[in-house]
Formats: C-alpha cells, sequence, structure tokens
C-alpha cells in the first residue's frame, strides 16, 4: 500500500472564520510526488505543477491539493464528512498507484482557465445563440468547464472568428 496512513486536521478557512463549511488536511508519512504524474494522467481537468510537486483537482465536488507530505480537501458541512472524504481521496491515491503499470504518467502542466481570457476571444455579441444572456456568462462557464465551446455558433461558424476559435481550443485543451 502507497499511503497506508493519513493523520488528519480539520479547520475552519483561514480567511473567513464565519463560513459554515470546514477544511481538512491530512499529514503523510510518504511523499506524495511520485503519485502525482499518475494521478494527473487520470484525474480530468487536474492542475499539475511538477517544478513545485503540487496537484489540484476536484474529487466528488471538492477542491483537492496535493503536496509531497498533504493532503489538503474543502468545502465540508462538518469534521464527519471532512474525514470521510479524506479517506476516498487516501483510497483513490493507493487504487491510482497499484495500477501505475496499465497507466501512462502525465507530467503536462495545465492550469486553471480565467474567465476574462475565454471572454476576450469571444465574439462579446451577447447574441444568446448559447442560451446565456451574456457572452461574459458563457465564458464564465466555459472557462469553469461547465459548457463546451461548440454551443457558441458565432466562434464555431464565422470564419472571420477562426484565429479566436483555435485560441480558444488550444486554451481549453491545456486547461485543469
Amino acid at each position: 500500500m502507497f499511503l497506508p496512513m493519513v493523520h488528519p486536521e480539520i479547520f475552519l478557512p483561514p480567511c473567513d472564520h464565519t463560513r459554515e463549511t470546514v477544511n481538512i488536511i491530512g499529514r503523510c508519512m510518504n511523499d506524495l510526488s511520485p503519485v502525482m504524474p499518475y494521478l494527473n494522467a487520470v484525474m480530468s481537468r487536474a492542475a499539475y505543477q511538477g517544478s513545485a510537486h503540487i496537484l489540484r483537482f476536484r474529487f466528488e465536488g471538492h477542491p483537492v491539493t496535493l503536496q509531497p507530505h498533504e493532503i489538503a480537501v474543502g468545502g465540508f458541512a462538518d469534521g464527519d464528512e471532512a474525514v470521510a472524504m479524506l479517506t476516498r481521496v487516501q483510497q483513490l491515491i493507493n487504487e491510482t498507484w497499484d495500477r501505475r503499470q496499465e497507466i501512462t504518467p502525465s507530467t503536462l502542466e495545465r492550469r486553471r482557465l480565467q474567465a476574462l481570457e475565454v471572454y476576450k476571444l469571444l465574439p462579446r455579441t451577447n447574441c444568446g445563440a448559447c442560451g446565456e444572456t451574456t457572452c461574459f456568462v458563457f465564458a464564465n462557464k466555459l472557462a469553469a468547464g461547465k459548457v463546451g465551446i461548440d454551443l457558441c455558433a458565432p466562434i464555431c461558424q464565422d470564419d472571420a472568428l477562426a484565429d479566436a476559435r483555435g485560441q480558444l481550443m488550444a486554451m481549453l485543451e491545456l486547461a485543469a
């Protein structure tokens, strides 16, 4: 077993103690760096920073950050829920490590898309063809991975926007 034990520490987010959610950090004796490229390969939209040995991804709707000796997971109603999720993340790490022979590790460094970067490449006509009220709302959803670029008829069909379409496609491909 790659990660036999994790020591949990539950805390309120430091930036806002009035929030009604708790976060958890699991401290690990084992260095998690070797498993990160494998998790980066299997977790969609993971953000990997190989030089810093940091991997960020969402798991069951919660943000997860792995560092060499730490697992941080956020957004829980209570400590019991946080501990249960930490156990599931530990299981994900162990299962991924156990299957590493079947996985091609990825050191591709992705980053989160910024809605404003996406918006600048959209036609900004607020035509509504995508089903959103404005291009900026669409840009936010596209950056968050909640919609696909194919919903924007102008960017997909207007040859004058081919360069912008290519840039957007490249950004989406490298996005976390």
